[in-house]
């Protein structure tokens, strides 16, 4: 193994790690829970959403191979994987409008990102994954993925995680 690959190898857990905050944010963005089934409350649930934003802009910047300085891109997986994502294109600048800066265009131009944006996101992101995992198959970085799943499902000690209830291996387009 190189030391390129051996690189990428190591970010996997990185990776991983992305992608289960993102499913968790999501599924409590959508439903209002937490993971014991409890309903937030204000501002707990303004705080959960600015993380699924900014989960969502961090994935569909590594899918669309969004270089800038060392960040870790799809394609250093899957040569020549891109992710067509719409959806987060078109609420990408309101979204980075509401976590990143804060700007005029709040007041002139602002975007309500409601329930169903935020379920069209998280399905996009969600088959984005499904389908980045399956070009892995076969693949130098294959196993690693899984593993690194099956760790953010289950502790070495055998007890459950926080993730456990949550679908780590994306979903395909129905």
């Amino acid at each position: 193994m190189t030391a390129l690959e051996q690189q990428r190898l190591n970010a996997i857990v990185h990776i991983v790690h992305e992608y289960a905050n993102f499913v968790s944010s999501a599924e409590m963005v959508l439903t209002n829970l937490d993971v014991e089934g409890k309903r937030f409350k204000p501002p707990i649930n303004t705080h959960i959403s600015h993380a699924f934003y900014l989960n969502c802009r961090k994935l569909a910047d590594f899918f669309q191979n969004k270089e800038d300085k060392d960040n870790i891109l799809a394609e250093d997986y899957v040569p020549g994987f891109k992710a067509d994502l719409p959806v987060s294109d078109e609420w990408r600048v309101p979204i980075n409008k509401q976590l990143a800066h804060v700007t005029y265009a709040r007041d002139t131009s602002a975007k309500e990102i409601k329930k169903a944006t935020c379920t069209k996101m998280y399905k996009e992101l969600q088959y984005a994954w499904w389908e980045f995992r399956e070009k892995l198959v076969g693949g130098l970085y294959e196993e690693e993925f899984k593993k690194q799943i099956r760790i953010r499902k289950e502790h070495p000690n055998g007890k459950p995680t926080e993730f456990s209830s949550y679908n780590l291996d994306g979903e395909k387009r129905p």
